[in-house]
C-alpha cells in the first residue's frame, strides 16, 4: 500500500502488467511468438492462436447484478483484468477464494463500525494477497501494507518483538480510519482507491495537472501507470470473488474463521513454552497472532492481547496460573517465531506471483512515492503469448510448471486437465507475458516543469480547517513531513487549531 510510501504489491506483475487491450477481445496474431531457440517449444496452428476471453454480455450482466455502494465502472480495461484472473492467473483467484472466509468477517466488522463500503474488503487482496505477514521491499507491511510512519499515525506500534501492522484486527481498523480520512479529502470512492495506491499527495498533483478533473476515468491518463491499473484490478477481483465458479475456478483448502478468546499478557512470555504447556500449536498461535515477530514477548510487554482458539480456552482458563508461570519463567530467547521464509508465512511482495502465494523469491517493486517523471506518461502493456510444450519421457507436470515459472494449477486450467497425469507426446499450452511499451497522451512538459520550479521556491500558506491534522495537511502538500511543518512554524506539539495559518515549503 502506499500510505506514506506506497508500494503497489500485486501490480508489479499485473499492473503495468495487464492493461491488455484486446483487439476485438482477442490477442492480435502478431503478438503470439515462439522461442525459436527452444526445440521443445512449438508454434501453435493459427486456429489455436487466440487467447480465451470471457463473454462480454455475461460479465456485464454479472456486474449489474452485484449490489455495491462504490459506483465502479465496467469497461474494456476492467474486462481485460477479468480475463487475466480467469485465464492467465486462475491460481491467484483460487487462493483468494480459499482465504477470504477467514479474513472477511473481521474486515466486514470494522468496515461496518466506521460506516465504510463493504466492497473495500476486496482491497486487501490486491495489497497483500490476504497475507498478514506480507512485506514489500519498501517495508510496507501487513494485510493493508502500512509503512511504519503512517502505521504510527494510526496507532500501530512497531518494535523488535511486535508489529501491529501484521495484527489482523488492529491493521484493519487502522485501514478503515485511513479510508475515512481519504474520503473526507476526495469525496469520491474511486479516487479513494487511487489515492490508497499512489498516495493523496500524488493524486492531488495528478488532479492539478489534469486541470482539476476529479472523475477517475477522465483523470486516468494523468495517473501513474500502476494507479491506472489499480481501480480496474479492484473492480475485476470483486467480480471474480462473486462469479469465479461460473468459470470453473473453485477453492480447495478453505480457511474457515475460527472463534478466539483473548488473553492479556503483561511482562515476559516464552511462546514456545506457552505452546507446549497449553497444548496450542505454534502454528495456531502464529495464525491468530501474526504480529508477534519473535519467540518471546519482552519483559516490557503491557496488555498484549494474545488470541487463542476458543476451543482451547477452557483448558487454559482452568490451568491459567500454571501455564503463565511456566511460560513467564524462561529467560533465554528461543528460536525466532517468524522470519522471511516460507515456513513463517512472511513473504516479500513483488512481481513474482509465487511470492504472493507463499514463496520466498525476492523481487523488485517500484517506489510510487517518487515525484512524477516523464516516464509516467507511458503505459506498459503486457500481451499474452501462447505457446506449446511437447511432453517428453520422464516429464511430470510440476516440473514443467517450474521450467516455465508458472503455477501447476494454472497449467492444469490452461490445458483442461482434471489431474496431474500427462502422456509422452502430449502438447501443453503455456501462457506467458510479452511486454510492449505503448505511448499515451502526454501532459504539457514545459508547463509542468515551470510550475514545479515555482512551487519549490515559493512558500505556501495553509489555513487550518475543521478536522485538519498535521498528518492530513502534510499529505495535502505532497507528503511534506510533519516534523518539517512543526519546525517551519515553531510548533511544539502536533495539535493545530481551526483558523491557524501554517507556512508550507514544498521541496
Amino acid at each position: 500500500m502506499k500510505i506514506s510510501k506506497k508500494i503497489l504489491i500485486l501490480t508489479s506483475f499485473w499492473s503495468c502488467a495487464c492493461l491488455v487491450t484486446y483487439a476485438q477481445s482477442v490477442i492480435p496474431e502478431e503478438a503470439i511468438t515462439v522461442a525459436a531457440e527452444d526445440s521443445l517449444i512449438e508454434e501453435l496452428p493459427t486456429v489455436e492462436a487466440f487467447i480465451p476471453t470471457a463473454d462480454v454480455n455475461k460479465v456485464r450482466e454479472g456486474f449489474q447484478r452485484m449490489q455495491r455502494s462504490i459506483p465502479l465502472q465496467y469497461n474494456s480495461t476492467v474486462h481485460s483484468f477479468v480475463d487475466y484472473f480467469i485465464y492467465k492467473k486462475p491460481s491467484f483467484t483460487k487462493t483468494m477464494l480459499e482465504r477470504k472466509n477467514f479474513y472477511f468477517p473481521i474486515f466486514e466488522k470494522y468496515l461496518a463500525k466506521y460506516n465504510m463500503p463493504d466492497e473495500l474488503k476486496y482491497l486487501s487482496m490486491l495489497e497483500s494477497g490476504l497475507n498478514p505477514r506480507a512485506i514489500s521491499h519498501a517495508k510496507a507491511v501487513g494485510l493493508w501494507q502500512f509503512m511504519k510512519p503512517t502505521g504510527g499515525d494510526f496507532g500501530l506500534r512497531v518494535n523488535e518483538f511486535v508489529d501491529d501492522r501484521m495484527d489482523i484486527e488492529k491493521s484493519t481498523e487502522a485501514a478503515c480510519k485511513y479510508f475515512k480520512q481519504l474520503y473526507n479529502i476526495f469525496g469520491d470512492w474511486e479516487l479513494v482507491l487511487a489515492s490508497y495506491n499512489t498516495g493523496p499527495g500524488n493524486l492531488r498533483r495528478a488532479i492539478r495537472r489534469a486541470g482539476n478533473i476529479t472523475n477517475y476515468w477522465q483523470l486516468h491518463p494523468y495517473l501513474h501507470r500502476d494507479t491506472r491499473a489499480y481501480v480496474p484490478q479492484f473492480t475485476a477481483i470483486m467480480y471474480m470473488m462473486n462469479h469465479a465458479d461460473e468459470y470453473g475456478i473453485f477453492p480447495e483448502e478453505i480457511m474457515e474463521p475460527v472463534p478466539t478468546e483473548t488473553v492479556l499478557i503483561d511482562g515476559f512470555l516464552d511462546i514456545e513454552t506457552f505452546s507446549n504447556v497449553s497444548g496450542i500449536s505454534i502454528d495456531e498461535i502464529r495464525k491468530h497472532n501474526p504480529s508477534i515477530l519473535k519467540g518471546i514477548l519482552p519483559p516490557t510487554t503491557k496488555s498484549f492481547e494474545l488470541k487463542i482458539p476458543a476451543d482451547n480456552y477452557a483448558y487454559f482458563d482452568a490451568n491459567r496460573q500454571m501455564i503463565l508461570d511456566s511460560a513467564q519463567k524462561r529467560s533465554t530467547y528461543p528460536v525466532i517465531l517468524a522470519s522471511n521464509n516460507t515456513e513463517s508465512g512472511i513473504v516479500v511482495i513483488g512481481a513474482n506471483p509465487k511470492s504472493i502465494e507463499g514463496g520466498n523469491e525476492e523481487t523488485i517493486v517500484e517506489d510510487l512515492d517518487k515525484p512524477a517523471k516523464e516516464e509516467d506518461d507511458i503505459n506498459k502493456i503486457r500481451k499474452v503469448k501462447k505457446r506449446t510444450y511437447k511432453v517428453r519421457k520422464g516429464d511430470v507436470l510440476n516440473k514443467i510448471a517450474d521450467k516455465f515459472d508458472v503455477d501447476t494449477y494454472d497449467l492444469k486450467v490452461w490445458n483442461n486437465l482434471k489431474s496431474s497425469k500427462i502422456m509422452v507426446g502430449q502438447r501443453l499450452v503455456i501462457l506467458d507475458d510479452v511486454e510492449e511499451v505503448v505511448e499515451i497522451e502526454k501532459t504539457i512538459k514545459s508547463e509542468r516543469k515551470s510550475k514545479k520550479a515555482i512551487e519549490k521556491t515559493k512558500p505556501k500558506y495553509h489555513v487550518v480547517q475543521r478536522g485538519d491534522t498535521l498528518w492530513s495537511i502534510s499529505q495535502r502538500y505532497g507528503g511534506i513531513s510533519i516534523e518539517k511543518i512543526k519546525k517551519i512554524n515553531g510548533l511544539r506539539s502536533n495539535s493545530v487549531k481551526k483558523g491557524q495559518k501554517l507556512k508550507i515549503i514544498v521541496g
